[in-house]
């Protein structure tokens, strides 16, 4: 008998604790909760009736706090991958434009030079036979050779 009276007791009590949870908004605007009785200075002051197994709030897919759906994620991480590879063709197709001019500079100096230090040059005429460059035709070659020099190496 006693043994029942301490388990209702006890029973009793623990439904006493769970009493409830208050809230109350402080002086400055502030919201507390609590399990006690709130100060006298409290502006306003609410019981909650809790549940023991309160339920999370749950995010929408609508919310407008700044979260994103999986779909939109996703879009994003594909437009970022998208922007990403072209960019990384446009600085490969760089680099071969670079390449490329920096061998037709050298290209373009070598010539200019071997005109300059006297070297017998050829070229081909209009029926494809190989003919040396006379001297008069020299200097019209250096010009050509030099236009071309600047603009390959700016």
């Amino acid at each position: 008998m006693r043994q029942l009276l301490t388990i209702v007791s006890m029973l009793v009590l623990a439904t006493a604790a769970q009493a409830g949870v208050t809230r109350w908004v402080d002086a400055e605007g502030k919201v507390h909760y609590s399990d006690q009785t709130p100060p006298p200075t409290a502006k306003s002051q609410k019981n909650l009736n809790l549940k023991n197994n309160p339920t999370l709030p749950q995010a929408t897919p609508d919310s407008k706090d700044g979260e994103k759906t999986l779909a939109e994620r996703e879009l994003e991480s594909r437009k970022r991958k998208v922007q990403a590879e072209e960019t990384a063709a446009k600085q490969a197709k760089d680099q071969e434009e670079e390449k490329s001019r920096k061998a037709n500079c050298a290209q373009a100096r070598n010539q200019l030079q071997a005109l300059q230090e006297g070297q017998r040059m050829t070229k081909f005429n209009e029926k494809g036979e190989r003919v040396f460059l006379e001297d008069n035709d020299r200097a019209k070659a250096i010009e050509e050779a030099k236009k071309s020099a600047d603009s390959w190496c700016k």
